[in-house]
């Protein structure tokens, strides 16, 4: 009679077969973790350069703006002093005149929050940074867009250039090439015509003076947020 053949079970074959099984899911897991990481991380650090960027445009838009606006204003008063027959100096009347009604506009670049946005926004891991991008994108730039709808500048040269160029036109003096060189003074005019003038030179000032409050407000921020993005790069890289 034929003795049945004992079955003995190799735990030590099984035990390495399944502990390579296990490693090789795990590596492959890992490995799909790091390279999603890394595209994650390689997208992050190319939309911050996309965001870097358009606020190093804004940011000399909104310079360029906040000076012209403060000369705007400048202008305000040198006419003002005209106007009184004050001494002012008149090689540089073509240019005062012409930024008393000056428009400085601010069309935002939203290029780098725009693909911040199609690619997620928490595809940025700092979550302050993540909310100032976004507070500056959402929160001033729909305070400066409401600005410029209004236009008040547009709306302060038809309103107002042509009642003070029509009173002061008489004592202008132009070269050949049609350029205002000269505004002669003493300059005579009603007390109405005055107090009509005055009254229109205030309000552009005040419109002025609210316009560089905003910009100093943005351009504040705007370095803030470029700041830290800056520095999120530095260590990215």
């Amino acid at each position: 009679m034929k003795r049945k053949k004992k079955f003995v079970f190799n735990w030590r074959k099984y035990f390495f077969e399944t502990l390579s099984m296990f490693i090789a899911v795990v590596s492959a897991f890992a490995l799909s973790n790091w390279s999603q990481d890394r595209r994650d991380s390689n997208a992050e650090r190319e939309i911050l350069k996309a965001v870097v960027n358009a606020l190093n445009n804004d940011l000399i838009t909104i310079e360029n703006n906040k000076s012209g606006n403060i000369f705007a204003k400048k202008s305000c008063v040198y006419l003002r002093d005209l106007i009184t027959n004050k001494p002012v100096n008149q090689d540089s009347i073509q240019d005062y005149y012409n930024n008393v009604f000056a428009d400085f506009s601010f069309t935002p670049n939203k290029t780098g929050y725009e693909g911040l946005t199609s690619k997620g926004l928490d595809i940025i891991k700092d979550d302050l940074l993540r909310v100032r991008i976004t507070y500056y994108y959402n929160y001033y730039f729909d305070v400066l867009t409401k600005i410029e709808e209004q236009n008040e500048a547009v709306q302060a040269f038809k309103n107002y250039f042509f009642p003070i160029n029509n009173v002061l036109a008489n004592y202008m003096e132009f070269n050949d090439k049609g350029e205002l060189i000269e505004i002669k003074q003493p300059i005579e005019i009603s007390e109405l015509d005055k107090k009509k003038i005055y009254s229109y030179l205030w309000q552009l000032e005040s419109s002025r003076e609210f316009k560089i409050m905003i910009y100093t407000q943005l351009e504040t921020q705007l370095k803030v947020v470029l700041q830290h993005v800056k520095t999120t790069l530095d260590e990215m890289n």
